[in-house]
């Protein structure tokens, strides 16, 4: 008997179940509030943002694509700091190599410090980057895991401008 068409109930689950975990749960909420130290003193909370749109960058020293990334997203944020966006890099356990890493590369993207992970666990961090974008309102609008290239994140960035 030959089978013809369609992809049948089981495709049909897979798919719908594809989505289902795929899709972000969090997208609407609001952001957890956190308060975290700088690399170079000072701290710094989510809230004091409120008005503006933030892009957590949530990274370690040891991801390549993050060292890749960061000073793209240096760049980036000098040029959409004037339109109401704010990037700030949030490293996961290393304060030490962060802050090596920003100077070494001249970097002036602020840089914040989650000493025990528990920031990342309550963004549902669960590899490196991870990107969240926080809206004017404390909401979370995107997330996105992986490398985003330069054109993404422009268009993130461009449309979270106040």
């Amino acid at each position: 008997m030959e089978r013809k068409g369609g992809m049948g109930l089981a495709g049909v689950v897979a798919v719908a179940a594809l989505i289902f975990f795929q899709w972000d749960r969090t997208i609407g909420r609001p952001a957890p509030d956190f308060t975290l130290d700088q690399a170079y003193g000072g701290s710094v909370d989510l809230s004091a943002y409120r008005g503006r749109s933030v892009l957590l960058v949530f990274w370690t020293t040891s991801c390549g694509i993050c060292r890749h990334e960061l000073p793209l997203l240096d760049r980036l944020n000098t040029e959409f700091r004037a339109r109401g966006v704010e990037i700030l890099a949030v490293n996961i356990r290393d304060l030490d190599g962060a802050r090596e890493f920003m100077v070494d590369r001249h970097l002036r993207l602020t840089n914040l410090i989650d000493p025990d992970g528990a920031t990342a666990e309550r963004y549902g961090v669960s590899g490196v980057p991870k990107l969240v974008l926080v809206g004017p309102d404390g909401k979370i609008r995107r997330t996105a895991a992986g490398w985003q290239d330069e054109g993404t994140l422009r268009e993130w960035l461009a449309s979270a401008g106040t």
